[in-house]
């Protein structure tokens, strides 16, 4: 019997897009991207009662992502930043972050319920967005410059 009673396995794109499906990209993980946290944030605020208990709890685990990624690019722009300026501002997102992270955090753990949720929403989508701008350019300034 040789080679010839082996079956044939053959490549090809659409099955390669299956096995990515599959098994996914790492990232993938983590859930959305970070920029698709403040429609679904600001959708959240739009229909606060409409998703369910569980929905809500997935959509702040994911958002908690959110701000510990915004909370580490702020302090790597910390230790590269000698402005005073420029420290005292990120220096009041860090502090922001935080205290939205812990309270989001506690969100995501014991339910819906809080008092001005849609507020809340509200402001994870802008402190997203300011994240992303702050520290797009923080990340675009070269090194050398003061």
């Amino acid at each position: 019997m040789g080679c010839a009673s082996l079956p044939q396995f053959r490549t090809n794109q659409h099955g390669l897009k299956q096995i990515q499906w599959l098994h996914g990209n790492p990232r993938r993980f983590f859930g959305p991207d970070v920029a698709a946290l403040v429609p679904l944030n600001l959708l959240a605020a739009a229909f606060t009662h409409s998703h369910s208990d569980a929905a809500m709890r997935i959509l702040h685990g994911y958002t908690s992502f959110g701000l510990a990624s915004g909370i580490l690019g702020t302090i790597f722009l910390l230790r590269s930043q000698s402005k005073i300026i420029p420290t005292l501002s990120l220096t009041g997102l860090l502090i922001f972050n935080s205290y939205c992270l812990i309270l989001n955090t506690w969100i995501a753990f014991h339910g819906m319920g809080i008092p001005h949720g849609r507020a809340f929403h509200i402001l994870l989508a802008a402190l997203l967005t300011l994240n992303f701008f702050a520290i797009n350019r923080g990340a675009l300034r070269p090194i050398n410059e003061p």
